[in-house]
C-alpha cells in the first residue's frame, strides 16, 4: 500500500500537467486585435495590418493620418448630447478614425504603442453626444468536434468623455454588451477617463471562420464655446486569444 500511496502524487501531477498543455494548446491568439494608432508588430496580441506608429499631421484637423485598423461611425455624432445612445450594432456607416495630437489636457504617454484617434476636427470645439468607434476580428476556422470560440480580451483604454459600454458582433450569434468601462454618462457628471488609463476585460462566444467587430461607445459632453472640448479614444490590449467550446 505504502508503493501506491507514493505513486498516486505523481500520477496526479502527470495529468494536471497534461491537462495544463491540453489547455495551452487550444488557445489561438487574437491576432487581428490591435491598439489605436498606428502600431507597432509583435506587440500583444499580434498581426495588426500597419507596423508603424505615425507622428499626426495638421493636429487640429487630423490631416492625412488616419488610423488603419478603427473606423468612426458617420456622420458623427451619432446622437446627440441630450438624446438617449444610438443603437450600435444597427450603425452601417463608417470612416476614417483619425490619428491626432490630443488636447493638452489629456493623458497622453508617448508609450510607442498606441496613439489617440478623433473625429476629423476635434479642437478647439467637437460637439457633446455620441461617437462610435470600431474595429474587426477576424475569427479563424475551428477544429472539427468543436462548434464555437470563447474570445477573452483584456486591455486599458482612455476617452473623452466615457466609454459607457463596448460591444460585441458576431455573425449567427448577435450583438450584446460585453463591457461596462464607465457608468453610464450624466450630463453635468465629471466623471472622466481621459487623464488615467481605465482597464477592461471581457469573456464573450464567437463564430469561427467569420469576422467580430467590437464597437466602443464613447460619450461625449457638450461644452458651450468658447470653452475647448476634444473628443478621443485611446485602446490597448494587453491579451486576447480564442478558445474551442
Amino acid at each position: 500500500m505504502r508503493r501506491y500511496t507514493m505513486l498516486l502524487p505523481l500520477a496526479s501531477a502527470f495529468l494536471l500537467n497534461a491537462y495544463a498543455q491540453e489547455v495551452a494548446q487550444t488557445h489561438i491568439a487574437a491576432t487581428g486585435l490591435c491598439n489605436t494608432g498606428l502600431t507597432h508588430g509583435g506587440l500583444l496580441p499580434i498581426g495588426c495590418t500597419k507596423s508603424t506608429l505615425v507622428t499626426p499631421i495638421n493636429p487640429e484637423s487630423g490631416g492625412t493620418s488616419v488610423d488603419g485598423n478603427w473606423q468612426l461611425a458617420t456622420p458623427y455624432p451619432s446622437a446627440p448630447y441630450n438624446h438617449d445612445a444610438p443603437d450600435t450594432c444597427l450603425l452601417t456607416s463608417f470612416g476614417p478614425a483619425w490619428v491626432d495630437t490630443p488636447p493638452s489636457y489629456f493623458f497622453n504617454p508617448d508609450d510607442g504603442l498606441s496613439q489617440w484617434i478623433t473625429p476629423l476636427v476635434d479642437v478647439p470645439n467637437t460637439a457633446g453626444g455620441w461617437y462610435v468607434y470600431a474595429t474587426a476580428l477576424r475569427v479563424p476556422p475551428i477544429s472539427t468536434g468543436y462548434a464555437r470560440y470563447v474570445l477573452t480580451v483584456s486591455g486599458q483604454l482612455m476617452a473623452d468623455d466615457q466609454v459607457p459600454a463596448i460591444f460585441l458582433l458576431s455573425p449567427s450569434i448577435g450583438c450584446k454588451v460585453v463591457a461596462l468601462p464607465s457608468l453610464s454618462p450624466v450630463v453635468g457628471s465629471n466623471f472622466v477617463v481621459h487623464n488615467a488609463w481605465n482597464p477592461f476585460s471581457f469573456v464573450a462566444t464567437v463564430a469561427p471562420d467569420t469576422t467580430a467587430y467590437l464597437y466602443f461607445l464613447v460619450y461625449n459632453l457638450e461644452v458651450p464655446a468658447p470653452n475647448q472640448n476634444g473628443t478621443g479614444l485611446r485602446v490597448e490590449f494587453t491579451s486576447g486569444y480564442f478558445t474551442p467550446e
